[in-house]
């Protein structure tokens, strides 16, 4: 008897899903997403609670350009828990509870990016507006993570009510946020410095049947980074996006030239901190509809120097009657931390395109090619950092 093999301990398929989680973490991080989308799947197979896998897989699908499979292992996770915990990984400075909505990246303000993660703990709370608040952790401060948008809008509600009688202070209230779409956001700016256009509500059949004047912009409902979104100039152009998008509703805004003298279309976008405006970046294209992403920023040094110029001193290109402009923006937008996409038209005026909350504000540009972000993008997490802490008195 004393001489029997010992047999080998076989992990539990907890255990063993922890593994494979950590290791979906590991070659995510690698950039191997197909081999780390493989890792959580395995997971996920041997515990249907793996709630960190379910995660990886949400976050992995987006980037390989799944986003069906994305929400619904968010939707799994949401099920399991409302509420994701990460705890600081050093000493704790301050604990935030983040209620958010499900959805996909754009839906929250990406706030993983822009708290120091060895300092901060992070709570993430997916708020159900049909239901009772949840048991919450401990926490130093509310940040509302949840952005803008007709799917939004019950959460916006909720919350508004349910964070009224807490303890704890509330950055960036959800009442105001609820404000950020397009055709309130329009009303909030009337009279303003800044130009913003008055955006129109139409059912598909409205838009077939009476048009809009041209040249007009019109996207889906809810669309967000340019998806679904074209310039019309005539009937033609209009019955093709018709038969090319079968959206129920859409949203149709007059079209705005706001080319500089030299025939390129800037888009500066601004992080308001407190009041106080931050550069993130400037994107300049030879087209009208630009975004970061699509603009030849990594082509031309000369639109990288000029980026760099906007970043190191924003009052360079807005001083004046368009400083005054962003002063009363911070003053009508009314948000602890929002962002706006705006231009300067041909009249020296500012025109603000949007404005969020959940706008995405990162380090993760090539250092090689954009080395100046990595100098001047921290200085948007400092100022949040510091609001924070003034905010809870530390």
């Amino acid at each position: 008897m004393e001489n029997m093999p010992v047999e080998p301990e076989v992990p539990t398929p907890p255990a063993a899903a922890g593994s494979l989680t950590e290791r979906g973490r590991a070659l995510a991080a690698a950039g191997r997403h197909d081999e780390a989308l493989a890792a959580f799947e395995q997971a996920v197979a041997l515990d249907a609670r793996a709630v960190g896998a379910h995660l990886g897989i949400y976050e992995v699908a987006q980037i390989l350009g799944r986003p069906e499979l994305a929400l619904a292992h968010q939707a799994a996770a949401i099920a399991i828990a409302p509420i994701h915990s990460t705890p600081a990984r050093g000493r704790e400075a301050y604990a935030l509870l983040v209620p958010s909505v499900p959805g996909p990246w754009t839906a929250n303000t990406p706030v993983d990016l822009l708290f120091d993660p060895a300092q901060v703990t992070i709570h993430r709370w997916y708020v159900d507006p049909t239901g009772a608040v949840p048991p919450l952790p401990r926490h130093d401060a509310v940040f509302v993570a949840a952005g803008e948008s007709q799917a939004a809008q019950p959460a916006l509600t909720f919350l508004s009510q349910a964070l009224a009688a807490g303890e704890r202070p509330v950055l960036n209230d959800p009442a105001r946020i609820a404000l950020l779409g397009r055709i309130p956001f329009a009303r909030t700016f009337a009279g303003a410095r800044a130009r913003v256009v008055t955006t129109t509500r139409m059912t598909r059949g409205d838009y077939a049947r009476h048009g809009f004047p041209t040249p007009h912009i019109v996207r889906p409902l809810d669309a967000h980074g340019g998806h679904g979104l074209e310039r019309i100039d005539d009937d033609a152009q209009r019955a093709a996006y018709l038969a090319g998008h079968d959206a129920a509703e859409l949203y149709v805004s007059p079209f705005i030239d706001y080319a500089s003298a030299d025939g390129f279309y800037r888009k500066y976008r601004i992080v308001f901190v407190d009041g106080e405006p931050y550069p993130f970046h400037l994107a300049i294209s030879p087209r009208w509809m630009v975004h970061y992403y699509n603009a030849p920023m990594t082509e031309h040094q000369w639109m990288r120097d000029e980026e760099r110029a906007f970043l190191a001193d924003l009052e360079r290109v807005f001083h004046g009657a368009l400083a005054e402009a962003l002063r009363e923006t911070a003053e009508r937008l009314a948000l602890d931390y929002v962002g706006i996409d705006c231009a300067i038209d041909r009249d020296g005026r500012l025109v603000i395109f949007e404005a969020d909350n959940a706008l995405l504000i990162h380090s993760l540009d090539d250092p090689q090619l954009f080395p100046y972000k990595r100098e001047y993008v921290p200085r948007i997490y400092v100022a949040l950092d510091a609001m924070v802490r003034r905010r809870i008195g530390r």
